[in-house]
C-alpha cells in the first residue's frame, strides 16, 4: 500500500527536478557570488558545505556519508535555508528545507544532499525568506532525502 507521504514526496521534488534539468542545460547561467550557496558562509549555513560532500557509491548507490556527517546523526543542529512547501496551506509542520531557494538560477542545482526533510514541532508559516531552524539532524538515506531534521523549531536571530 502506498502512504501519503511516499505519493506527495515525489510530486513535491517535481518541480525542483525540472528547475534542475533547465538549469543544467542553460550554457550561460550566470556563477553566484556566494559559492554554489545561496546564502554566505556563517555557523547556521556551514553545515550545508558539510551535508553536500556526501557521494554515493557501493553495489547499489548508496549515500556514503563522511565521517564528520556520520557523527551528527542524530545530534542537534542549526541550519538556515529555504522552506519548500509540501503541500498547499499557509503554514507546515511537514516541508523540504532547502540551502538555495528554489526560484534561484544562479544558485547550485537541487539535490538530495542539498535539502533536508523537516519535521517540525509546530506548524511554521511559509515563506521565501531564509529561515533559520534548529533540530536532530538525522540520516536517512533509504527514505527519498539523505536527511531529516527532527522536532524542528524555527529560532530568531
Amino acid at each position: 500500500m502506498t502512504t501519503r507521504r511516499q505519493f506527495l514526496l515525489p510530486l513535491a521534488l517535481a518541480p525542483v527536478a525540472g528547475w534542475a534539468v533547465w538549469a543544467a542545460g542553460s550554457a550561460d547561467a550566470p556563477a553566484h557570488a556566494a559559492g554554489p550557496f545561496h546564502l554566505p558562509l556563517d555557523e547556521h549555513t556551514a553545515l550545508w558545505r558539510d551535508l553536500a560532500q556526501v557521494r554515493l557509491g557501493g553495489p547499489v548507490g548508496d549515500p556514503q556519508f563522511p565521517i564528520r556527517v556520520s557523527e551528527m546523526d542524530g545530534q542537534p543542529v542549526s541550519v538556515r535555508g529555504f522552506m519548500v512547501p509540501l503541500t498547499g496551506g499557509a503554514s507546515h509542520n511537514r516541508f523540504i528545507l532547502s540551502a538555495n531557494p528554489i526560484s534561484c538560477p544562479a544558485c547550485q542545482s537541487p539535490a538530495p544532499s542539498s535539502m533536508i526533510h523537516v519535521h517540525s514541532r509546530t506548524p511554521l508559516g511559509e515563506t521565501q525568506e531564509p529561515i533559520l531552524l534548529t533540530g536532530t539532524l538525522r540520516l536517512r538515506p533509504h527514505e527519498g532525502l539523505f536527511y531529516r531534521l527532527d522536532r524542528a523549531e524555527a529560532r530568531w536571530a
